[in-house]
């Protein structure tokens, strides 16, 4: 399968050819202690490969690492899955004995710890859509929400109204989103724990942080002005105007990635 770029660098020819499919994702989020580059070393040189074996053996679709910009000790690591069946399928990825078939010689385990620091979940990709060139810094959001209609219908039309003229103004745009599936918890009607995800990616560290900053009386740009009032006037027609009550926003730097 050709490899092509797209919101957290995900395989979109997977979900665009089979639109019906369950496309997953799966988090680990890690704390390291000890030395970071010996970390990283050790899953570009090992972890990855054995990632890949286990892409070419139908065992995941796609591996991807992430470094937090604010904690540079802090990971997130993103498994993928075709499907659920994928998924829940047993697989022993990062076997010693698939680790010696491919001739990789062990990293130098004394020279750092991990533990792992939040549940393993599980999302379900609803919506990519992607530009023509690689992010490689992400802000990722994690949102509380009530009704999970709205949280999909809210990021399907910034989707197709916003991001498409995001990525005619800016080379290496990328977005997407998703919901969990394995963790919801509800008190009184109302969400307590982060329910949904999404990813805003972009080619540099700089144009994140300029997309992001305030200016004083800045150059209105019609074209994006008539974008924001389309996408305005049909999140109001829609009703998903206040699509969340939550939002929590991180910055990650792609590190390392695996596909097809």
């Amino acid at each position: 399968m050709k490899k092509i770029l797209l919101l957290f660098l995900l395989n979109i020819s997977i979900l665009s050819a089979q639109e019906n499919e369950i496309f997953l994702m799966r988090f680990h989020e890690m704390e390291v202690s000890g030395n970071q580059s010996e970390f990283i070393s050790a899953n570009k040189n090992y972890f990855k490969p054995l990632a890949s074996q286990a892409i070419k053996d139908k065992k995941w679709a796609g591996w991807q690492m992430l470094q937090s910009v604010t904690e540079s000790n802090k990971y997130v690591f993103i498994h993928y899955y075709n499907s659920p069946k994928q998924y829940e399928t047993p697989n022993n990825v990062f076997s010693s004995e698939v680790a010696e078939k491919l001739g990789l010689e062990s990293p130098n385990w004394d020279s750092f710890e991990w533990k792992t620091t939040a549940p393993m979940d599980v999302y379900q990709v609803f919506s990519v859509a992607s530009g023509n060139s690689q992010s490689n810094y992400w802000l990722k959001n994690d949102y509380k929400f009530n009704n999970r209609q709205k949280f999909i219908d809210h990021h399907k039309l910034f989707a197709d109204i916003v991001v498409k003229q995001m990525q005619k103004d800016m080379e290496g745009f990328n977005h997407g989103a998703a919901i969990n599936l394995t963790t919801s918890n509800f008190e009184d009607g109302e969400a307590v724990s982060y329910n949904g995800v999404s990813f805003d990616g972009f080619a540099s560290l700089e144009q994140l942080l300029t997309f992001r900053a305030y200016e004083e009386n800045p150059e209105i740009n019609k074209a994006w002005q008539k974008t924001l009032q389309k996408f305005e006037k049909e999140v109001e027609k829609k009703g998903v105007v206040d699509f969340h009550k939550a939002r929590k926003t991180t910055v990650w730097k792609l590190v390392d990635e695996a596909w097809n």
